[in-house]
């Protein structure tokens, strides 16, 4: 069976994120996502580092702050087009579910997965909570939950760390899973 979602069993109590005012803007992503890129001191000043330590990337590509502004049609988060390192999207293919999102603020139930027959309402056990989803094939969607703060982050994993991490929240979360049918 295909893993689409799966809450993640990492300890995120000690997240305080606030973006840097600084930060750069990484676009509108059509006016559903208000989104820039996270900046090192924000990411040391609200302990974002080390959450980020408790994941099993070997490089971080990229890693957003993103706030909802409607709601979001159904989408895929990793596609083709977009702008990648070499290799990057086959490395993703291989490991997914490989996109990581960290939701700081909003409902626990406003994201839902559609697995091949109907669409699937998640429940996180908690917000924030950090989660991972299949992100090349996993359409999903959002409804309106305004100012949802999630923590975008896509990049090289540690395979065997990667696998470590969903087997470990696979024994904690299994209730949660959303699979493919």
């Amino acid at each position: 069976m295909t893993l689409l979602f799966l809450p993640l069993d990492i300890d995120v109590s000690n997240l305080k994120f606030t973006q840097d005012s600084e930060s750069t803007k990484a676009g509108s992503w059509m006016d559903y996502w208000d989104a820039s890129f996270v900046s090192e001191k924000a990411s040391v000043d609200s302990g974002l580092d080390q959450v980020l330590k408790q994941l099993p990337f070997t490089k971080i590509t990229r890693i957003f702050h993103k706030v909802q502004t409607t709601a979001v049609p159904s989408h895929l988060d990793v596609q083709p087009k977009m702008i990648m390192e070499p290799g990057e999207m086959d490395h993703i293919k291989s490991l997914e579910p490989a996109g990581y999102r960290i939701v700081l603020k909003g409902q626990a139930d406003s994201l839902s997965v559609y697995n091949g027959k109907e669409w699937i309402n998640t429940i996180l056990p908690s917000v924030p909570c950090c989660y991972v989803l299949n992100s090349t094939s996993a359409y999903h969607k959002l409804k309106e939950d305004l100012g949802r703060e999630t923590i975008y982050i896509r990049g090289y994993l540690d395979p065997e760390g990667h696998n470590a991490m969903i087997e470990r929240s696979l024994a904690k979360y299994k209730d949660h899973a959303v699979y493919k049918y």
